[in-house]
């Protein structure tokens, strides 16, 4: 019997590592426009950097080449098209001790713009000053004059961390009898099982995968103490073509709990459990339909060994170390039966679009690339045009706190 450890899952997570609009870019970090604001320039640097704490972030801060160049470029695309320059605010906060300005994380400004030449960073900074890139890559600083304090309408954007699941040891022990841990969940209703999976993998997890009769008792009784009393979805789905079912973690099918006359064609291809009676029975259900959430989250990281293949249709396959670590490159080789073609579906990608990139193979040697996808993707499909083989590559350029890829196929 694995042990079973129990977390009180609240509040209901966002299925985005980055806030809405803004882009995975490097080692985790996200950036993006977060919100304009009308403020004379005394106030405007205070205000920026208290509208991008709300998201735990910072305004635009360039400590290297690389930073300077993605927020140029971000500033021409701002740029409306009668203007020849743009402007963005950026995070330079004036040290009044020091008259000279720093980040306004406290760092010192250890990058200067390559032409530079008389730059307000060499001169006594003011603090009712506010400082822009322009789309041509200068650092200029405006400042109020003394007693005025017009407002100018600034675009914010803001740099935060990607979200990242709390570490296996908030899970709370409830009973010791084995070392193979599992932290089960029981979060908020979903919108539909495809959310309800999105949120459990942003807590490193995934719905909860049932294997015997104890574990379906102890969800079905956590739910209840919860307030779960109508039905909350687990992890099954329908896989590949014969319209059986497999658990969305990858584990063996080796135990069930449905209903007499369950599952029921037409009834839906998702799996619930109904936590209305003692026993906890299952049904299949529409999977747009709105839920709670039972997660199951291992607390022993997964291997991070390349599995090439082989694999059958309808299992759920993850880059090495996922959701823990996505460092290791792998290459996964699909196929299905002759005359049909391999669908794809990206269930779950988090790479940096800087770094991290899956590519799409048509056939294993020598075919079309089908795509190359990065950043944050969830249920996109990709489809072979007639061959019944796929190569998924997975290649990570560091794969730095983000958590890498699941997919699953099938022929179509």
């Amino acid at each position: 019997m694995r042990r079973l450890l129990l977390a009180l899952w609240i509040s209901q997570i966002a299925q985005c590592s980055c806030p809405p609009g803004f882009e995975l870019v490097r080692d985790g970090e996200c950036r993006g426009k977060y919100a304009s604001i009308e403020e004379a320039n005394k106030d405007a640097i205070k205000v920026a950097t208290e509208k991008c704490g709300e998201i735990k972030g910072q305004p635009i801060i360039i400590h290297n080449e690389e930073h300077q160049t993605y927020w140029m470029n971000r500033a021409l695309d701002e740029r409306p098209p009668n203007i020849a320059t743009a402007f963005i605010m950026i995070g330079l906060v004036c040290n009044i001790s020091s008259k000279r300005y720093e980040w306004a994380d406290g760092s010192s400004v250890d990058y200067r713009p390559p032409s530079d030449e008389g730059s307000a960073m060499d001169r006594d900074c003011e603090p009712r000053c506010v400082c822009d890139l322009s789309s041509k890559g200068l650092w200029d600083c405006g400042c109020s004059p003394p007693g005025v304090v017009t407002p100018h309408s600034h675009d914010l954007f803001c740099t935060t961390q990607s979200n990242q699941f709390p570490p296996l040891s908030d899970c709370e022990s409830i009973n010791d009898e084995s070392s193979d841990g599992v932290c089960y969940q029981v979060g908020a209703i979903s919108d539909s099982w495809q959310d309800a999976q999105a949120t459990c993998q942003q807590r490193g997890g995934n719905l909860a995968s049932i294997h015997n009769m104890q574990e379906n008792s102890f969800i079905r009784r956590l739910a209840v103490t919860q307030g779960a009393v109508n039905g909350v979805f687990l992890g099954g789905t329908i896989t590949g073509e014969a319209n059986e079912f497999g658990w969305i973690d990858g584990t063996t099918w080796d135990f069930d709990n449905f209903y007499s006359g369950f599952p029921m064609r037409g009834a839906g291809d998702c799996i619930a459990m109904d936590t209305s009676t003692t026993n906890g029975q299952w049904m299949n259900v529409d999977c747009s339909s709105k839920l709670p959430i039972a997660c199951i989250q291992t607390t022993t990281a997964p291997s991070s060994t390349c599995i090439t293949g082989p694999y059958d249709e309808g299992s759920i396959i993850s880059s090495p170390g996922f959701p823990f670590s996505a460092s290791t490159p792998c290459d996964f080789f699909l196929t299905v039966e002759e005359g049909k073609k391999v669908e794809l579906e990206m269930l779950f990608l988090e790479a940096n679009t800087c770094c991290d990139y899956v590519t799409i193979y048509d056939g294993f040697l020598g075919g079309n690339i089908i795509a190359n996808v990065t950043g944050e993707v969830s249920n996109a499909k990709y489809t072979t045009t007639s061959s019944n083989s796929m190569r998924v590559s997975w290649q990570p350029n560091g794969g730095v706190n983000v958590k890498g890829m699941q997919i699953t196929f099938r022929g179509v």
